[in-house]
């Protein structure tokens, strides 16, 4: 496992049904795979109905990644599309959270409760 890796696990709360959150994801990570950044190395969403809330853990190669997928991807209309299906409420950093990532989330109106400071202390990734 990289230590310039970035593991970022999101919580959603459902504003639609559970059916309408898996059907903007599944464009949104389809567009994601096709034309998304190149540092994303994993995308997954899973979604509770009986809770209203979904997940997402995303793996990154590094904080640049990140920004990178949210310059590319945060004007497509798939990611409207998900916000209207649900609003993230929660973001847990896990690895090292660039300045840039810091002064990207002062200025992006995000409300969501935002957790950093998990540093990378030892592990492993299959593939």
């Amino acid at each position: 496992m990289d230590q310039a890796s970035l593991t970022v696990v999101n919580r959603y709360i459902l504003k639609q049904s559970a059916a309408d959150f898996r059907i903007a994801i599944s464009a949104l990570s389809a567009r994601v795979d096709r034309e998304g950044h190149a540092g994303v190395l994993s995308y997954r969403f899973f979604v509770s109905e009986d809770a209203g809330q979904a997940r997402a853990v995303i793996d990154y190669a590094d904080a640049s990644a990140w920004m990178g997928h949210h310059h590319i991807a945060m004007g497509w209309p798939e990611m409207a599309t998900l916000h209207a299906a649900a609003s993230l409420d929660d973001i847990t950093f896990l690895g090292e959270v660039s300045p840039e990532i810091t002064d990207w989330l002062a200025t992006s109106g995000l409300k969501a409760r935002v957790h950093t400071g998990y540093g990378f202390a030892a592990g492993f990734r299959r593939s």
